[in-house]
């Protein structure tokens, strides 16, 4: 049996058994997402799109439409068996058998057969993602996409030890532009920052995964995507390149492995496949694809905004009032009128958002979608998207379909039960990294010690450290 696998388009990976396809990861094969806002960073061959309809088993590992891409999904044969995570709410799941899917939920930490020499292991998270474990042969595809390791780094680091480390790979996200950065002040100025400022870090703590883990290699994936309409192009700057990940990866023992490449798991060897790494830039346009920026809702169609707000009970404690902006028109939505803080240090956001989009999304209830598609501008108001928002709404809500406090005490139960140390060392890194550690930087460079408590901080991570100035 020989084994290889290919990464293709955003986050798809396909694995080969004897030359034959045998399973695909996300596949997201044509077309574009986010409302228009995402394209391939260059389009499939008629070559490789013919593969996807001779695999047997599909894995899709969350509900964001770069990896539940419909229009794709469509083009499949019916029948085709689709492996799913074990998430907290089966409408994946549901949506697939009734287009006609022969769907199979992979329980947690338990390995799943595809044939004699290949087994998958499945891993669902609080997150709403899923990881996926991949042995084939005396090799191991460590297959995080875009998903935390929510606890779950010892259990699968032990899986890698018991594997040749030369035969271990890690297929990760390595992007700061795959979630909302498109704030704004008060003013409508961009707070995006220069985007050198923010790549090497993320190249850097994906580093740091890998070497936690234990693998012997990094392949780049989940992230190959280029903007195309015309108010998101903006944002293809930031997007991490592979020009970018050779100049700042500082883990040598572990070797990366550029995009768009087939792996033969049985000798290491790598054939580029896109050896240019250029993307497809023709897929630009000077439209805004079904959005009419001038466009305002009716009063019927603020009514169904508001009452799409208000389902996010979680967040009343978090956030006191959400503004939307639409066609120049804005309209404020009291999520907690009877927080008794004075008015200017109400919490609030406002999404400055085209009607279609912002519709669409009160339809089908996927509030990640605007904020990932990046051309919804967002200014924040004596608060942050994270901890308390991003995750209540577009993960938790959206996904998960728990809005209420028993829901959500019911919800956390249920991780609890599975992992319990894992899931309460996952809360409390989320409270460290996104609540304490931001208030640590602002009182250290208040004080004037932000600079000398970031060479310790990164000396302490093992990151690059430098006294140079802009570090």
């Amino acid at each position: 049996m020989t084994h290889a696998f290919e990464t293709l388009s955003n986050a798809s990976v396909l694995l080969f058994e004897n030359g034959k396809p045998l399973l695909a990861t996300d596949p997201w094969l044509f077309g574009s997402c986010y409302f228009g806002s995402w394209a391939l960073d260059h389009p499939l061959t008629g070559e490789q799109l013919d593969l996807y309809q001779h695999t047997p088993y599909f894995w899709i590992s969350h509900g964001h439409p770069d990896h539940l891409h419909h229009d794709s999904l469509a083009a499949l044969p019916r029948g085709r068996k689709m492996l799913l995570p074990d998430h907290y709410n089966s409408e994946i799941a549901d949506s697939l058998r009734e287009a006609g899917f022969d769907v199979t939920i992979l329980r947690y930490r338990e390995w799943f057969p595809l044939s004699p020499t290949v087994r998958i292991m499945c891993i669902d998270n609080m997150n709403q993602d899923g990881i996926l474990l991949i042995e084939a042969g005396g090799s191991l595809i460590v297959n995080l996409n875009d998903s935390p390791l929510c606890g779950e780094s010892r259990f699968i680091r032990d899986i890698v030890k018991a594997h040749q480390r030369d035969k271990t790979y890690l297929l990760a996200l390595c992007a700061i532009d795959a979630d909302m950065f498109n704030f704004v002040d008060a003013q409508g100025q961009s707070l995006a920052g220069p985007p050198d400022e923010r790549k090497r870090g993320m190249i850097w703590r994906t580093a740091r995964i890998a070497e936690g883990l234990g693998v012997g290699s990094f392949c780049v994936s989940s992230s190959q995507h280029i903007y195309v309409r015309s108010d998101s192009v903006w944002a293809n700057p930031y997007r991490v390149t592979w020009g970018d990940i050779q100049a700042h990866w500082h883990r040598p023992a572990i070797r990366i492995i550029e995009p768009f490449v087939t792996v033969d798991l049985d000798t290491g060897t790598v054939v580029r496949n896109h050896p240019a790494q250029t993307s497809d830039v023709s897929q630009i346009t000077d439209t805004t694809a079904s959005d009419d920026w001038s466009e305002t809702l009716s009063a019927e169609e603020w009514v169904q905004v508001e009452t799409f707000m208000r389902k996010f009970e979680l967040v009343r404690r978090y956030i006191d009032f959400v503004i939307f902006t639409v066609g120049g028109e804005s309209r404020q939505i009291d999520i907690n009128p009877a927080h008794a803080a004075p008015a200017a240090k109400r919490r609030g956001i406002e999404f400055i958002v085209p009607r279609a989009s912002l519709l669409e999304t009160v339809t089908w209830g996927y509030f990640d979608d605007l904020l990932i598609g990046n051309f919804m501008k967002t200014r924040l108001i004596n608060t942050q998207l994270y901890p308390r928002f991003t995750p209540l709404v577009a993960k938790i809500g959206g996904n998960a379909k728990v809005f209420t406090a028993a829901e959500y005490r019911r919800f956390l139960g249920r991780y609890f039960r599975r992992n319990p140390i894992g899931t309460a060392t996952t809360l409390l890194t989320i409270e460290f990294d996104q609540v304490w550690l931001p208030w640590i930087r602002r009182v250290a460079e208040g004080i004037g010690v932000k600079r000398p408590l970031k060479y310790v901080y990164r000396k302490f991570l093992g990151d690059p450290v430098t006294t140079s100035a802009g570090s």
